[in-house]
């Protein structure tokens, strides 16, 4: 399965308004990381992620968050390696990773 990666870089306010618009419309996709600023367990992360996934639902979405965090979240690995998303009996594979991260 292949997985595109998006990422979204916040430079100017036009930048800012452009995502938020795209975010806004694709809303409906998302299983938002369960990444509460780095503070939140690999447990609650997967809890959080299980809560939304729905069968419309292929865009993994995170935000706010650094890149080396992202570097070793184990659920994010695990897509990226193909290994999709692996909750109760059932995996879970996204056709799109959506990373925002503010240029501030």
């Amino acid at each position: 399965m292949i997985t595109e990666v998006k990422y979204f870089y916040e430079k100017t306010d036009q930048d800012y308004e452009m995502y938020d618009r795209l975010w806004d419309e694709n809303r409906e996709r998302f299983v938002f990381h369960g990444n509460v600023m780095g503070g939140s367990t690999p447990k609650q992360q997967r809890g959080m992620m299980i809560q939304q996934l729905t069968p419309n639902k292929d865009i993994l979405a995170i935000r706010w968050t650094k890149m080396n965090w992202i570097h070793k979240n184990k659920i994010i690995n695990d897509i990226l390696l193909g290994r999709g998303f692996i909750y109760k009996t059932q995996t879970w594979y996204p056709k799109e990773i959506w990373i925002y991260n503010p240029m501030v």
